[in-house]
């Protein structure tokens, strides 16, 4: 927990906050997942105790690595960082870096609903990343946020602040075993990029049963600087992903980028937005995904462009693939425009896989269920080749294989 008073201070704050909230129950944004079944309302949930152990995938090289264990601090390892780069345990920060910290913390997410106040109310643990003017950080800084049962919520922030002409990779993963009851886990992760910075995040959510997790990202994008921020959903039981790209300056380029397999009763709901405050910026909204049994997935995508952001290039694309009767997709591609001139295009689609396609592989021996596995892989590659580090594109494309399997 924080020792800063500025920092309690706000804590507390949210906390009061979420009394006098509207509730999310019955709202529009909310009808498609019930926000009692991620615990933002409704029965508080209890830690159903350990259950198994995690497999933390073996990762290459890092600037730094950082884990969290049931959202409380637990290690960090820290390389050869590049003179002035930051990176420490969130918690930490609000003491050793105040300074960084306490004008950015809470100024993308704030209080403004009842989930983002829980959130600022209730984190426990998290990371911050501080790249300064011009320093390029070669390696990634990866988190691993691990719950084993031991807790009922796991609630963590992440900052990243890269400034001008500074760039950044940093890597978010979730993990757990099997739980045998339910528990909620909350993040939100702010990203800074100032001018000329170019920052990717990566999300790679991988559950075990039992985890409900609701994910918060808002991306701030200053002039001609870039943002990726990649999505990659796979486990959990019930998982909300909102990202929000921000284009704050002329020429920003945002981009949010989403990849996610649904099995079993999986509900996974997907609402990004791209919002454009300047003129002359470039934004793409592209989220692919397979499901199968009886999963269930929601795509909400919209552009807002409001007045005073001509010359805007902006493009949203969702695209399912239902491998099998009883999974369902539901895509709901939105346009916000009030400013001429700009180019903005929107596309969604639910689809099977292609007998034709299925037949070729099959009349050349491929056996059925590898071609399916073949075609699902090939569908998702879109998404795979906007990840930037190799071994965790290969790391995600074996996974997307086990489910598959």
């Amino acid at each position: 927990m924080a020792s800063a008073s500025w920092a309690a201070e706000r804590r507390a704050d949210a906390g009061r906050r979420i009394a006098d909230l509207p509730v999310l129950a019955g709202r529009e944004e909310w009808r498609f997942t019930r926000p009692r079944d991620l615990f933002l309302e409704g029965a508080e949930p209890t830690a159903p105790g350990p259950a198994g152990t995690i497999d933390v995938p073996a990762a290459g090289e890092r600037s730094a690595r950082l884990t969290l264990s049931d959202g409380r601090p637990d290690g960090v390892d820290l390389g050869a960082l590049p003179e002035g780069v930051v990176v420490a345990e969130l918690s930490a920060a609000l003491d050793t870096h105040e300074s960084l910290v306490r004008e950015r913390l809470q100024g993308l997410i704030g209080t403004d609903d009842r989930a983002a106040a829980s959130n600022a109310a209730l984190w426990e643990g998290g990371t911050f990343v501080f790249v300064p003017r011009g320093v390029h950080l070669e390696l990634p800084v990866e988190t691993v946020t691990t719950a084993t049962g031991g807790a009922g919520r796991v609630t963590t922030r992440t900052l990243i602040v890269v400034e001008e002409g500074a760039t950044a990779t940093v890597i978010d993963r979730y993990l757990s075993p099997d739980l045998d009851g339910k528990i909620q886990a909350s993040t939100a992760v702010e990203i800074y990029a100032a001018q000329g910075a170019e920052v990717e995040h990566v999300a790679v959510v991988d559950w075990g049963a039992g985890v409900r997790h609701h994910l918060i990202v808002q991306a701030h994008t200053a002039k001609d600087a870039s943002v990726r921020s990649v999505v990659v959903t796979l486990g959990g039981d019930v998982v909300r992903v909102e990202p929000t790209m921000v284009c704050a300056g002329e020429g920003a380029d945002a981009r949010a980028l989403g990849l996610f397999f649904a099995s079993g009763k999986q509900h996974f709901e997907h609402r990004v937005v791209s919002r454009h405050e300047a003129p002359r910026a470039y934004s793409n909204l592209l989220y692919k995904g397979a499901l199968k049994d009886r999963a269930h997935t929601i795509f909400f995508g919209n552009l807002i462009v409001p007045p005073g952001a001509p010359g805007t290039d902006a493009y949203q694309t969702n695209r399912n693939l239902v491998l099998n009767e009883g999974a369902r997709a539901d895509t709901i591609p939105f346009l916000e425009i009030e400013t001429a001139e700009v180019r903005c295009s929107h596309a969604g689609a639910v689809g099977r896989v292609d007998e034709e396609h299925l037949f070729y592989l099959m009349s050349r021996g491929v056996p059925e269920a590898t071609a399916k596995r073949l075609i699902v892989l090939g569908f998702l590659q879109e998404v795979l080749e906007h990840v930037a580090l190799e071994e965790l594109r290969a790391e995600l494309e074996a996974a997307l294989a086990r489910k598959l399997a």
